[in-house]
């Protein structure tokens, strides 16, 4: 009976395990917004990937992150007042002259919309890394590989993250780097 229930634990366990892991089976795969949005702290957050014999050379994961910005977070209208005035205006007449006369301009009032108070207000920010397999092992079908990626950002004042990949589970040897070229790109390379 012990046994049973250990069984079914290491199995429930092994399931829960299996359910957070995302298949790499298309070109790009969005992961949505991965802050939480009622804690509103830093992103440090892992996922997990399955690699198989169809999952292209490159993967582009997509993501979005909550980041605080300073801006305007009250606003007031305030009215200004322009007052009646006067003004001489001549026109040009035969001869070289003008003729002049006294015009009167009503006064009015403008409306503008001025900030009154500054504070953090919270923005999103798309991001993306790359994940090159296209010096990985070729897998035989039926065959996966399970890798991780850990996006994370310094603090909520920061819109990029940075990406460290890893291999979790594999029957090969590799050398995770990220690319120091171009885009943010983690390379996964069979030794």
């Amino acid at each position: 009976m012990k046994n049973v229930f250990t069984a079914a634990v290491i199995s429930m366990l092994a399931l829960s395990v299996q359910a957070d892991v995302i298949p790499l089976d298309a070109k790009a795969i969005d992961l949505g917004n991965i802050s939480n949005a009622e804690t509103n702290m830093a992103v440090i957050k892992d996922f997990s990937f399955t690699r198989t014999a169809d999952t292209p050379k490159k993967v582009t994961i997509k993501y979005e992150v909550n980041f605080l910005k300073e801006d305007c977070t009250q606003y007031e209208v305030q009215t200004e007042e322009i007052p009646e005035f006067k003004k001489v205006v001549c026109e040009a007449s035969n001869g070289g002259s003008f003729l002049c006369e006294e015009k009167i301009f009503s006064g009015l009032y403008n409306a503008k919309t001025e900030c009154v108070a500054k504070g953090s207000t919270r923005l999103s920010s798309k991001g993306e890394v790359v994940l090159n397999f296209s010096k990985a092992v070729k897998l035989a079908p039926g065959a996966s590989e399970v890798v991780s990626v850990n996006l994370s950002q310094k603090n909520m004042n920061e819109e990029s993250t940075k990406a460290v990949g890893r291999v979790e589970q594999s029957h090969s040897l590799y050398e995770v780097k990220n690319s120091r070229f171009g885009k943010n790109q983690i390379n996964y390379k069979a030794l």
